[in-house]
Parts: C-alpha cells; sequence; structure tokens
C-alpha cells in the first residue's frame, strides 16, 4: 500500500516537473523569436535609425 502512494507521488512529481521545463521552453522560445522580429526591424531600418531620438 506504502509503495502504490510513493509511486503515484513520484510520477505526479516527475509531471509536475516536466510541465515546468517545457513552459520555461515556451517561454524562452517566445523571447528568442520576438527578440529576432526586432533585430530584423532595426536591420530593415538602416543607419538612419535614430537619427531624430537623440538630439
Amino acid at each position: 500500500m506504502e509503495e502504490e502512494y510513493y509511486i503515484s507521488i513520484k510520477e505526479k512529481l516527475l509531471k509536475s516537473e516536466i510541465y515546468d521545463k517545457v513552459r520555461d521552453y515556451e517561454k524562452d522560445r517566445n523571447k528568442v523569436k520576438i527578440y529576432y522580429e526586432i533585430g530584423e526591424l532595426l536591420s530593415k531600418a538602416g543607419k538612419d535609425y535614430g537619427k531624430n531620438i537623440i538630439k
């Protein structure tokens, strides 16, 4: 009986850890995508970017 509780608890903890890692991966993946898109926009803006921002 105790063995069943141990196995059940262990499985729940493992599932929780896996879920957390997947969620962290998704957040990191989204950040990389956003930074890539910002980089593309800055690249397209070219040398004129920031010309009127700093006076």
